[in-house]
């Protein structure tokens, strides 16, 4: 396949249901302008006439979108390859900064090469793989914090409950030190949850001051509970460490 011109402005066809996405993808076109997203498809639908039309050289997939056809899909767009001269960009999540970083400097230094479809086929076996063992892991911390957090007696119909998981998670995935987790705590979980730090502080220490802990928090705790308290005892307990 021809390399690239770098000066080209490169015509995108993202096959994505992320409409976040898709903004941050329009922000960037008008600031960089080195690309331009002609179409997009919710549900990975390709159109041969519409990429000739519009002059398509990358697209971009969203691998959830064809996850249960994608040999099918893989043999539709090889076809298509076979006669335009496209590139393809797989993603294996919904929003990753890497892509955005990929387009914004430079995408052809990223754009795959032809490939072989047995290659392909292992690496999306060892994709879907690592997703199911994260996907149980997920769950399983999910469950333990839940628990945890109800032995407390901490009203789990209160939106602070539900805050206080999303916290102790992120606590728990974060690949940093305890310090900076507690410092960017309410700012982490209010991202995750589209929301603002002030209310995921609120509402959590709405929650911890509503619970009847039993005597052994209360020990714990030292008779002043607080919100950091229970992340941190919860993030003790799950790393094995309290």
């Amino acid at each position: 396949m021809k390399a690239l011109d770098p000066q080209a402005v490169f015509n995108v066809f993202a096959c994505t249901d992320d409409f976040e996405l898709l903004s941050q993808l329009m922000q960037l076109q008008e600031r960089y302008h080195d690309f331009c997203v002609r179409g997009f498809s919710s549900n990975a639908v390709l159109d041969g006439a519409f990429l000739r039309q519009q002059e398509i050289i990358v697209i971009y997939l969203q691998f959830s979108l064809v996850e249960d056809h994608w040999y099918s899909w893989f043999e539709t767009f090889a076809t298509l390859q076979s006669r335009l001269a496209v590139r393809l960009i797989v993603s294996f999540s919904q929003v990753r900064s890497e892509y955005m970083h990929l387009l914004k400097y430079r995408i052809d230094a990223f754009l795959q090469e032809p490939f072989e479809m047995n290659v392909l086929h292992e690496h999306l076996l060892r994709q879907n793989q690592e997703a199911r063992e994260s996907a149980c892991w997920q769950n399983e911390l999910h469950s333990q914090i839940n628990t945890l957090l109800m032995q407390m007696m901490i009203p789990s119909h209160l939106n602070g409950f539900q805050y206080l998981c999303i916290a102790c998670e992120t606590a728990m995935e974060t690949p940093t030190n305890r310090q900076i987790i507690m410092k960017h705590l309410y700012s982490m979980t209010a991202r995750r949850c589209h929301t603002t730090a002030e209310r995921v502080e609120k509402c959590i220490r709405t929650a911890v001051h509503a619970a009847q802990l039993p005597p052994f928090f209360l020990q714990v705790f030292h008779d002043d509970p607080t919100s950091r308290k229970v992340v941190m005892y919860v993030y003790a307990c799950l790393k094995g460490i309290a």
